[in-house]
């Protein structure tokens, strides 16, 4: 599996813009920008970009691992969320610098709930797809705008958009989607939760219990969104090659499972 660390930029061109300008601001490089987003035949001419097109530029030398979306002249938080499958209320509680989610303005740098992909030898959107449990749909709507990718021809080496699974109260950053998950293996996140209880479990493929339902406490109660962190001990051995984790809070009125992240992993 091939999600990368790093820092990743989503950017809409513009009129004027050029692979060295943008390489210039993001503190990337041409040939890197265009190796991740197939900017070359049968897709485009090469260094060839268009006004609209959505490209994915990784930083050189990034200092952190996230994905931020640069907004672009009349984009809406609504609109952004809507196209990474979340809301956003999400986003603004991922980001500090957003005080007001009606509110954002152009150029301004949010973090999203998304990770990038490498594609490899032998990938098809479907079979990606399926290993990391997040649906081709959802894929597909993340990458649109973006010339090196179609449905029916990817090439190795072109990055990927892959939105994290996400409710509107609580997203998983690790573990990754379909990754490795071991006998205390951690998980993280952010949750806006009541009294900031998260609770969370995991199923094997055959729907057997591995680890019985447990709660860790995040860092700041709802209304706010807080960050949360915890160690899954294993209950008992999992029966398949892969699993579920669930991610949810529980309602204060009737004890029914609220806010449900599901996240693919496997043994």
């Amino acid at each position: 599996m091939a999600i990368l660390n790093g820092t990743h930029s989503i950017h809409t061109v513009q009129a004027g813009d050029t692979l060295y300008s943008l390489a210039l601001r993001y503190e990337s490089d041409v040939e890197d920008i265009i190796k991740a987003n197939a900017l070359y035949p049968p897709f485009t001419e090469q260094y060839t970009i268009f006004p609209g097109e959505k490209l994915i530029i990784p930083k050189r030398y990034p200092d952190r691992t996230v994905t931020l979306y640069t907004v672009s002249e009349g984009e809406t938080l609504g609109a952004i969320s809507k196209r990474f499958g979340t809301t956003p209320d999400l986003i603004a509680g991922m980001n500090d610098t957003i005080q007001n989610p009606d509110f954002i303005y152009p150029y301004q740098q949010v973090s999203i709930p998304a990770v990038i992909y490498v594609i490899e030898e032998g990938d098809s959107l479907f079979t990606i797809s399926h290993s990391l449990g997040v649906s081709l749909q959802k894929v597909l709507t993340a990458n649109q705008f973006r010339t090196g990718i179609s449905p029916d021809l990817i090439y190795e080496g072109t990055f990927l958009i892959i939105p994290l699974p996400t409710s509107g109260n609580i997203v998983v950053f690790e573990p990754r989607p379909g990754a490795p998950f071991n006998d205390g293996g951690i998980i993280s996140g952010l949750a806006r939760a009541f009294e900031a209880n998260v609770l969370y479990r995991l199923v094997d493929q055959n729907d057997k219990t591995v680890s019985g339902e447990r709660f860790t406490t995040a860092a700041l109660a709802g209304p706010a969104y807080g960050s949360f962190v915890a160690s899954v001990p294993f209950d008992n051995l999992p029966t398949s090659d892969t699993g579920t984790l669930w991610v949810y809070t529980r309602s204060a009125e009737d004890g029914s499972v609220q806010d449900l992240v599901k996240l693919k992993v496997s043994f």
